[in-house]
């Protein structure tokens, strides 16, 4: 569990609470919030809003920023000779 999650889209904890993962079980589906002192398993009753971290974290993404950074790179070191 790393509490290294984002959003609040809850109406029972506090803005600010932290979210962590139960290993096993996606993000998406549940979370984890520690409440007085015990841990509680926190299901999503409807499905979240679009955040711009969805895509910000997403592997393909960043993946894609890299490879067309680099071919950006390579196509003006190429003009520039």
């Amino acid at each position: 569990m790393t509490g290294e999650y984002y959003g609040d889209a809850s109406n029972f904890f506090k803005k600010g609470t932290k979210y962590f993962e139960i290993k096993g079980i996606p993000t998406s589906t549940a979370i984890a919030v520690e409440h007085d002192g015990h841990w509680v398993k926190a299901v999503y009753m409807e499905k979240a809003p679009f955040h711009p971290m969805n895509i910000l974290t997403n592997k393909l993404f960043i993946a894609l920023i890299v490879i067309g950074m680099i071919g950006a790179g390579v196509y003006y070191m190429k003009k520039r000779k």
